[in-house]
């Protein structure tokens, strides 16, 4: 990962390979977060969308080590670019 951190900011990705699931018992599957968690990249998800059925949606940005401020500026710049504003549908996310 070291040589594209050099060339990139940060790496955009999805969180998950779906929308969040129904209910609040499970998050959803975290195959997509696991390699920046065991390697220990920093990485943070921002809300990014809604699907057609009112879950949210989510990316993710990860960036070269020790570079925190570097992976904040970036999310920052995604907000405001993103200008997402919506919330979840509560019978959406009812069980």
């Amino acid at each position: 990962m070291t040589p594209l951190f050099g060339r990139y900011d940060a790496l955009l990705m999805p969180v998950a390979p779906a929308p969040a699931p129904k209910g609040l018992t499970w998050t959803g599957d975290p195959g997509l977060c696991a390699p920046w968690s065991f390697s220990g990249l920093p990485a943070i998800a921002l809300p990014s969308g809604l699907a057609a059925d009112g879950l949210p949606l989510s990316i993710q940005l990860v960036t070269a080590p020790f570079t925190e401020d570097r992976l904040l500026g970036v999310a920052r710049w995604c907000e405001a670019t993103l200008d997402f504003t919506a919330a979840p549908r509560l019978e959406a996310i009812s069980a």
